[in-house]
């Protein structure tokens, strides 16, 4: 086949499973107390902790949106090809930059380059989400029982997350409470999974 590669899809989805594991490990380095030396200390080092630990569960959340998403989608594809390999790729790395702005916005929530700089690392990744799904149903890479036009709209869905992560960003520097609303309105949207549906064929798939 035309571009495509020796390496089976799964490879590609166990490099992806294997990065994603990393990131919430990562994530879950950054949420432990300093300076403990007793209990009344741990008490007192909590709410210190709750932006941090708020922010780890709405990165949490995100990630696995996409890592559903991603594993749904490579089941869905008939084979592997090298731009595929390389959007899969392009998609991990903006992924990979989500451990450091969920610590900067934790760590300083009120801080307008904070939610700055986490508007515009998850709006990457919708992006970049975007591409990958757009160059699957551009090169015809579905199986043939699967409907294209939902995965059509579940591209214009990346991109309507796109624009309301950076849009967050941006109004960023005028209300931090604004770009809040952005982030927790897009693991929202997403909270329930789309399905998928299926072309009918002569064999009644």
């Amino acid at each position: 086949m035309k571009n495509t590669l020796e390496v089976p899809s799964t490879r590609i989805e166990a490099f992806s499973d294997g990065v994603i594991a990393i990131l919430l490990t990562l994530m879950v380095f950054d949420l432990k107390p300093s300076g403990l030396s007793d209990t009344d200390t741990l008490l007192a080092a909590l709410p210190d902790l709750l932006p941090r630990l708020i922010c780890y569960v709405l990165s949490f959340l995100v990630i696995a949106i996409m890592w559903v998403n991603h594993h749904q989608l490579f089941h869905q594809i008939k084979h592997s090809s090298r731009g595929l390999l390389w959007h899969s790729i392009h998609l991990l790395f903006w992924m990979s930059l989500i451990p450091f702005s969920t610590g900067m916005l934790g760590s300083a929530p009120l801080f307008w380059a904070s939610s700055f700089v986490y508007g515009f690392v998850f709006g990457m990744c919708a992006l970049s989400f975007t591409f990958l799904r757009g160059y699957v149903l551009k090169n015809d890479l579905l199986h043939i029982h699967i409907n294209p036009k939902k995965h059509l709209r579940i591209r214009n869905k990346n991109r309507f997350a796109f624009a309301i992560y950076f849009l967050a960003a941006l109004v960023s520097p005028l209300s931090v409470w604004l770009s809040f609303v952005g982030f927790i309105l897009v693991p929202a949207m997403y909270f329930i999974p789309e399905r998928i549906e299926h072309n009918q064929n002569q064999n009644g798939l």
